[in-house]
């Protein structure tokens, strides 16, 4: 019995031969003449499959696009779980480079870099080799990765999940062999960070690639080129980039391999931009450093030193608890801002204690403490006349001139119980003469802290940050 005699035979040859209508471009009316015809010459009963294969072949040979027969013809036996070399004691070289998008951020707490980056991947496969005058000129294929024997490149020094991976991007694969592969990815590295110049540091932070299982005699690592590209790099608010340089390095692991394990190490220097710490943190402290001298501008009788001098040291460690809270926890260095810190609170908390002095001076009872001769010819002859406070002092007298008692008395006092106080007291000029001590001790005191807080400003935040700054030259950034 013959196909076209059969009618379950011809309808399932008709039914494969359909299979084929998208690949060999045949409408069904050509599939049912070429049945008929193939039918109608056979006597005897031929297999399906024969048939099927005779009209299959020549028609989807012809039908396949370049690009189509070239991936076919790629991955005919391709083996993407081992290195693609014919020769196994030949070592894939991966030719290794970044192009540097943005500086996401640097966790100072955490000590974590993160940035945008362009992994740029370059290899050569001996088994993606082809002839590109047999297809047309075709001379590069796009690839998805997946399909293709990639290199295991890591971040070492990862602070992130090793499971995330890097983008499943497609692979340009040449007509010599070479293939590239860039997946953009975003790297969270670790990085030591040294607070030490803190609000004016500047950080170095390192990407450390290479193969996590290959030695260096199975897949060698180099670096691709000498710069990082920086074409498509987008400015951070934070920080200024200042220099990325590469690095090659071999390292030995004697404990478990002899076999040298190749890296690519890339090193990112950044600057912090101190404008906003400057506003938001060094000009209220200069400001409360400033309040902290009023407290000795104030007279003694006015009852707000003490209470001046504390508000101050609050205000202080509010500033003081924001700074900690951007810092990381740690004992290797110390802020010059926190010293900074640290010492004007110092000396806000020694103001209190000197205005404690000043005013307990200021009412001290000349029955129970005379004034001795030293105070008198020390503090109200010699450092009075230093710092042009009038307390009409004469070393030839053992008080003021009686002929100005009078009037300094009226003008020394401020508060008119005091004053009564005074006027009916026996001890008149000796009351007096603290009070004037007490006067020349706060003049005194004034000078003293405002040059110690015009120092330690200078020095903390002007001097030291621009030794730290030395080595710095202009930004990369600013010369794209």
């Amino acid at each position: 019995m013959t196909v076209w005699r059969n009618p379950f035979a011809f309808s399932t040859l008709i039914a494969c031969c359909c299979i084929d209508l998208v690949v060999c471009g045949k409408t069904p009316v050509h599939v049912t003449r070429i049945a008929q015809q193939r039918a109608s010459n056979s006597n005897a009963y031929t297999p399906i499959t024969t048939e099927v294969a005779a009209l299959r072949s020549p028609v989807t040979k012809s039908g396949l696009t370049d690009e189509q027969r070239l991936l076919r013809h790629l991955l005919q036996g391709y083996e993407k779980n081992v290195r693609p070399v014919r020769n196994a004691s030949t070592p894939i070289v991966v030719r290794l480079g970044i192009a540097l998008t943005h500086l996401f951020d640097l966790d100072e707490r955490n000590q974590v870099f993160t940035t945008m980056v362009w992994l740029n991947q370059e290899w050569d496969d001996e088994l993606l080799t082809w002839d590109p005058a047999d297809y047309h000129g075709l001379t590069v294929l796009v690839v998805p990765c997946e399909l293709l024997w990639l290199p295991d490149m890591i971040l070492y020094n990862n602070a992130d999940d090793y499971t995330n991976g890097y983008m499943k991007s497609r692979a340009l694969v040449r007509h010599n062999g070479t293939v590239f592969w860039p997946p953009p990815t975003k790297m969270r590295s670790t990085c030591k960070v040294n607070i030490q110049y803190f609000p004016f540091d500047t950080q170095e932070c390192q990407m450390k690639f290479g193969s996590w299982v290959y030695n260096g005699l199975q897949v060698d690592v180099v670096v691709q080129t000498g710069n990082v590209d920086l074409k498509n790099y987008v400015k951070n608010g934070e920080w200024e980039l200042q220099s990325v340089t590469v690095e090659r390095h071999v390292t030995f692991y004697t404990s478990c391999c002899p076999e040298p394990f190749p890296d690519v190490t890339f090193r990112i220097v950044i600057r912090r931009r101190g404008l906003y710490y400057a506003y938001n943190t060094l000009f209220p402290c200069i400001m409360m450093s400033v309040l902290t001298l009023l407290v000795f501008v104030l007279p003694p009788d006015s009852g707000e030193k003490i209470a001046l001098g504390i508000t101050v040291l609050l205000a202080f460690s509010v500033i003081m608890l924001s700074v900690t809270e951007k810092l990381p926890e740690t004992s290797d260095s110390i802020p010059l801002i926190g010293i900074y810190l640290t010492t004007v609170m110092t000396m806000a908390s020694v103001s209190v204690i000197m205005t404690v002095v000043v005013i307990n001076i200021d009412w001290r009872q000349p029955e129970k403490h005379p004034l001795s001769d030293w105070v008198k010819r020390v503090i109200l002859g010699k450092l009075a006349h230093a710092l042009r406070v009038d307390t009409n002092y004469n070393p030839g007298h053992l008080g003021p001139s009686s002929e100005k008692e009078e009037d300094n008395a009226g003008r020394v006092s401020v508060r008119l119980c005091h004053d009564t106080e005074i006027a009916n007291d026996d001890g008149l000029p000796v009351r007096k003469e603290w009070r004037q001590v007490a006067q020349v001790m706060d003049r005194c005191l004034f000078w003293l802290f405002c040059a110690a807080t015009v120092l330690s400003t200078v020095i903390l935040l002007v001097i030291l940050p621009a030794i730290g700054d030395r080595n710095i030259g202009v930004p990369v950034e600013d010369t794209l």
